[in-house]
Order: structure tokens, then sequence, then C-alpha cells
């Protein structure tokens, strides 16, 4: 294996991600160094590689000045081999409990056998519990001498304080694409592998910041003889950078045939949305300011990034985010676990484009929807009395037809609204997000309602079917909107509708139908049956 056959062997070898192995070298040079650590590091940054070269100085029999190990020595020859009879490495993560850690204590008092200090490196220590922490706190306060404990961990808010308390702590960053293409030209010059820099590039961001990752993904494609894209899968990265192109343009039925695709591929859907939420957050860095130095990506899928960013406005950006994080929280738990993906997509190209102001999203372009009769005809005489020339008549006839559109919602009463249509605008994602306490099959149609007035006691909106004016204004749905109603806007509303039979909800086709296949399993029913659950209308399954 690459990462074991290449890994570092001195403090000088080790990646200059950060200046972690300069100072624990130093301490070495100085002989001031401390009977316990705690590296702290995402996966594959080198905790243990940096642990074990630790070892190897304070053993070796021939320090170089500058804090190295020598490597030659029978003592560093024995660590590199794993022979090492001083050096304990301990699992935590299989000798996790309270008898192990007395094991250790009861070995801990024998001297050095080999070497003049007896090192313990305990990895993945988070992963101890409760006793056994307690059990090695008194062992770590008051050490045998020629005695080191070095703890690795992943999870540093894992693992308590008192712990910590005793532990010089080390935290090692996650390496830059760069710095991973670095160590991966020399392992491929060493090993005759002919590769470009740019697979170099495709390699190290698929790890992740994971020097081992890296290696593994190296030693595949050149063992297997294999093209880079086709092992890394990168056609997943292609299609997030379309489905933003195709949000761009408010291109629902585009950007839902890429999400199809991709779930079609095996791709997983919240590794996806996780990456494609990683590409939106950097558009937003460089709509931000931030210097190109400060994104951690390729320089292809920079152009893009840039490309794409000279397009949209932040705040679109903002509520694009917002809208992809909540469906990627509920992705795992949709029992369609591309229905999340696809509400979302279909919430924000059912909005402004990414060129206008995102606050506008779903509202009315009528400017009389949502006032009462009596306020509609007001601006209409405002606007006879104010227009002159030669347009007076073709304006007058435009400002009527608002008119009459507003009074098929609003009849012929004059009725003044319980509250501000501004208040229901404002507070409808909240609504429509609240309603999943109550009923996941009510979400469903309210996610594709538009709210458009309110009427008196009533909120007047949008449906494009039938079937959802009949479902809303049901005796039994009544209650549920009133209580809901109630709690969102502070106040007992009803729903009224008005059926869109010339246009249908963004992302459906002609001959698309709404069913109850579109309704998410609820994560639970407090104490109900699954029929009241989805008040009589279970999903079809198969």
């Amino acid at each position: 294996m690459y990462y074991t056959k290449y890994r570092p062997q001195k403090f000088s070898d080790i990646s200059r991600t950060n200046d972690v192995a300069d100072v624990i070298a130093n301490q070495i040079k100085s002989g001031k160094t401390a009977h316990a650590y705690l590296m702290v590091g995402p996966r594959g940054t080198g905790k243990t590689t940096l642990a074990r070269v630790l070892a190897k100085s304070l053993n070796c029999t021939d320090l170089k000045k500058n804090g190295d190990p020598c490597d030659k020595c029978s003592n560093c020859v024995s660590i590199r081999n794993g022979s090492f009879i001083d050096l304990i490495e301990i699992d935590a993560a299989s000798n996790r409990g309270i008898d192990d850690i007395r094991d250790l204590k009861d070995k801990i008092r024998l001297a050095p056998t080999m070497g003049s200090n007896k090192v313990y490196i305990i990895d993945e220590v988070h992963m101890l519990t409760t006793e056994a922490f307690n059990a090695l706190l008194k062992t770590l306060e008051e050490p045998p001498k020629k005695t080191t404990f070095i703890l690795c961990t992943t999870e540093e808010h894992k693992v308590p304080a008192t712990i910590k308390s005793r532990c010089q702590i080390f935290k090692l960053k996650r390496p830059t694409i760069k710095q991973i293409v670095s160590v991966l030209k020399d392992i491929s010059k060493e090993e005759n592998i002919d590769i470009t820099d740019e697979d170099l590039s495709k390699i190290a961001e698929a790890s992740m910041g994971d020097y081992r990752g890296a290696c593994v993904l190296l030693e595949q494609v050149h063992d297997g003889d294999i093209n880079v894209n086709a092992l890394l899968n990168l056609s997943s990265k292609k299609k997030y950078v379309e489905c933003v192109g195709y949000l761009l343009m408010s291109d629902a039925s585009s950007a839902l045939e890429t999400v199809s695709e991709v779930y079609e591929e095996g791709i997983d859907l919240y590794v996806w949305v996780g990456e494609l939420l990683k590409y939106l957050r950097s558009m937003l860095f460089i709509k931000s300011g931030v210097k190109d130095s400060g994104i951690d990506t390729t320089e292809e899928l920079l152009d893009e990034i840039k490309e794409q960013s000279e397009k949209v406005e932040i705040k679109w950006l903002v509520k694009t985010i917002s809208i992809f994080m909540e469906a990627h929280k509920n992705i795992r738990s949709s029992f369609i676990p591309q229905l999340p993906v696809e509400l979302a997509v279909t919430e924000i190209c059912s909005g402004s484009n990414g060129s206008e102001n995102s606050d506008d999203l779903l509202l009315p372009k009528d400017p009389n929807i949502g006032k009462s009769k009596k306020a509609a005809d007001t601006n209409v005489k405002k606007s006879k009395k104010e227009d002159t020339g030669p347009d007076k008549k073709m304006k007058t006839e435009k400002v009527e037809e608002d008119v009459k559109s507003t009074e098929e919602i609003s009849d012929d009463s004059e009725e003044e609204p319980a509250i501000p249509f501004e208040n229901v605008k404002e507070d409808w994602d909240k609504f429509v997000k609240d309603s999943k306490d109550l009923n996941h099959s009510l979400t469903t149609i309210l996610t594709l309602c538009t709210p458009v007035a309110v009427k008196g006691s009533d909120i007047i909106v949008e449906v494009f079917y039938p079937f959802h004016k009949e479902r809303l204004e049901s005796a039994r749905t009544k209650k549920l909107i009133e209580g809901l109603c109630e709690k969102t806007f502070g106040t007992k509303l009803g729903l009224k509708c008005i059926v869109n039979k010339n246009n249908k909800p963004v992302g459906l086709k002609d001959d698309d139908n709404l069913t109850d296949l579109n309704v998410v399993l609820p994560s639970k029913t407090d104490g109900k049956s699954i029929l009241d659950a989805f008040d009589g209308g279970l999903p079809i399954v198969g």
C-alpha cells in the first residue's frame, strides 16, 4: 500500500500543512517534551504518523540536530517495522472498556526494555467509555518516568475536559488540494506512474483532505489501469454544475431530470447534495469578494464557479443554500429519497431567477392582489384620474382587467382583511413547514399553493387541481388550518381556493398527475395511526 510505503519517517518529511511537526521537533531538540499529547484532526491528516515519528525521536540513539530521528539505528528500524516492544499502540474503538485501561496501568509500571522511553499511542481515544476515561485520568496525572502518552482523535469534543487539561493539544489542519497533489507527484515519480496534473488534482479533490485516501485512489488508478473519471464517478460533479445552471434559468423540468439521472446512476443523494452545497458555498465566497486562494478547489471547477457567480445575487444564493440544507437533512428520513431534493428544486424555480431579488419569491405580480375591493377600486379611480394622453384608453382597459381579476376572488362584499397580506407572504414558508407536524399529505398540497390575497378572515390561495381545492376546503382540513393559522399568524383564518386551470406547477408536465406518492412518511405519528397521520391518504408504493 502506497500510504504505508511512503509514510513519513521524519519530522522533515511531514507535509507542512501546519507547524505542529516543527513545534514537536523543537521540543525534542531542547529536551522539553511533555508526558502526554493529544493529536486532533480529520481522518488521514497524519495524527498517527506524527505520533510514531515522535516515538522514534524519543528512542533514537543517533538523534539529528534538527530533532529528526536517524531512521537507521536499531530502535528506529524496529519502530518502523512494528517490532519495538516499548511502543504500544492501542485502538480505543476495540479496547474501550475499563478492563483494558486497568491492564494498561498494570503494564505501565514496567521500565522500558529496548529503548529509553516507553510510548503509548491510543488511537480514536474518544471511543473510550466514561469508566475507562476515569481510570486513565489518574495515570495521566502521575505517569511513571520515561513514559509518554500520545492520544489521537477525530472528535475532540467527545474527549473529557479533565483528560484534555492534562495533555498538550496539537490540532492538525486539513491539507489543501495543492499540498495533496505535491505528495501524489512524489509518489508517482517514485512508482513511475504516468499521470497528468489534472488527474492528480481530481484525485486530491475526491480525497476530501485525506492523505491516506488520496494514496489509495492513486494506487487504484495505477494498479487497475482505469480512467480517473470512471473511478471517481466525476459525472456527479458535472451534474451539480448543470443543476445550478438550470436553477439560474428557473428551468425546473431540466433540474428535476438531472436529480433523477443522479439517483438512477446510483449516486448517494445525501453525498451529492452535500457536494452541491459546497459548490454553492464557493459561489457565495466569490460573490462576497473572497480571494481565489480562500477557495479550495480545482482550477477547472473554479472557472465554473466564477462564471455562474456573475449571474446571481447574494440573496438568491442565501435562499438557495438554505433550501438545499433543509432538503439535505430530510433525505435520510424520507420514504422517497429524491423527493426532498425535488421539492427543493421546485421551490427555488417557482420563485425569481438568480438575477432578481429573492425576497420576491412566490409573490403575485398583480399590485391589487391582497387588497380589498374598495382599495382596488381606489387604485382604478386614481389611475383613471392621473392617466392622460393617447395611451389613456389602453391603460384604463388594463386596470379594469386587473380589477375584474381581483373581483373573482373577492366577490361583491367589502370585507377588510383580518391581517395584512404582507404578513401572510412573510410567514407562508413557516406556515407550510409547521403543517408537517399535523399532516404530511397536507404539507405536500400547501407546498404547491400560492397565497394571493387576504379576504376577511380567509387567505385566498391559488391551486392547480380541483381535488386540492376540495381537500383544503373540507370540514376536517378547515379545523387543522384554523389552528395552524392561529399558531403562525396569531389569528384564526380559513383558506379559500381559486383553481388555475391554465397553468400547472413548475416542473410538472401536461400528462403528470399529482398523487399521494409525493408524500414523505412522518418521522413520528405521536400515537396516531398511519391513516390518521396521512388523513386517510396513504402513499402508493411499488
